[in-house]
């Protein structure tokens, strides 16, 4: 009797945990679908208007530069070469070769224009190469169109996307287990607190939705499946890193001292998955600048 009664009673917990969860998936589904519909009928101009909004609330305050997949922009084969971008042509210069003897993807470059790493590190061009998940990390420091040569690839590239660097302010966090006298971590501002933080960018929004936050975030990261942005489907210089796994605590091999935090991505190369919702991690030494190394974390 008591066993049919433990039994039904765990049937009918199990049915109604089911149901909570069926519900919460449609309305999610619903959400993201409604978002998206709005972000593509948006009329020409706001992208730009809210993303200005963005640029003018960093202007003397914490922040970090935060890399927006730019589908609308095409890759002409040069521009592209000196700038940020992913898939496509990687910048190399004379005596280099494909890295690795077995073919590797490359992933994107990144350059460098963010006033909180310093100096030493303005203007420099990093390519990421990934071989079996562990990242090939090149930097170069003064990257021009008269000393790039072309690589021979053995694989087809990537459909080459533009990253556009928008400047963003930083959602300073104090993480679990961080002692009170410990600066907090400077991570991008999600886009709830972007659309608290700058009531203008409701304002711009608010003749389209008011889902002010899951249109920015489509804004921010186009044809992402969500109105949040996750860990693994962005990508931004400077601040810290975003840490999915333990950190990585890399040191230089030239000199032993600690290296410093460059830029994350995670999944934003269209057809590459970097493990489980994976993120690769870019440090590089003060000292060596031309020393990077890259880590591969995934959930």
């Amino acid at each position: 009797m008591i066993g049919s009664l433990l039994g039904w009673l765990c049937g009918t917990v199990a049915a109604v945990l089911a149901s909570v969860f069926v519900v919460a998936v449609v309305r999610h589904n619903l959400r993201v679908r409604r978002v998206r519909r709005t972000y593509q009928a948006l009329p020409d101009g706001i992208e730009e208007q809210v993303l200005q909004l963005i640029q003018n609330a960093a202007k003397g305050c914490p922040s970090v530069t935060f890399l927006r997949l730019d589908n609308k922009r095409t890759c002409n084969g040069n521009d592209e070469l000196l700038q940020s971008h992913v898939g496509g042509v990687p910048y190399a210069e004379a005596g280099e070769e494909w890295p690795t003897d077995s073919p590797a993807k490359f992933l994107l470059q990144v350059r460098l224009d963010e006033r909180g790493l310093g100096q030493q590190w303005q203007g420099r061009l990093l390519t990421v190469f990934l071989f079996d998940f562990e990242p090939v990390v090149r930097c170069y420091t003064a990257p021009s169109l008269d000393k790039y040569v072309p690589l021979a690839s053995p694989l087809a590239p990537l459909p080459c996307i533009w990253l556009t660097p928008i400047r963003m302010p930083v959602d300073e966090n104090r993480e679990q287990g961080d002692e009170d006298d410990e600066d907090p971590r400077r991570f991008p501002t999600t886009p709830d607190q972007l659309c608290r933080m700058v009531p203008e960018i409701r304002d711009v929004l608010s003749p389209f939705t008011r889902d002010y936050a899951g249109l920015l975030a489509q804004i921010l990261r186009p044809v992402v499946y969500g109105y949040e942005l996750d860990t693994s489907s962005i990508a931004y210089i400077g601040g810290d890193p975003m840490l999915i796994q333990n950190p990585h605590d890399p040191v230089c091999d030239d000199c032993g001292e600690p290296m410093r935090f460059l830029f994350q991505f995670g999944e934003i190369i269209p057809g590459v998955q970097l493990g489980d919702a994976g993120v690769c991690y870019v440090y590089g030494c003060d000292n060596h600048p031309d020393l990077c190394k890259g880590f591969m974390d995934s959930h």
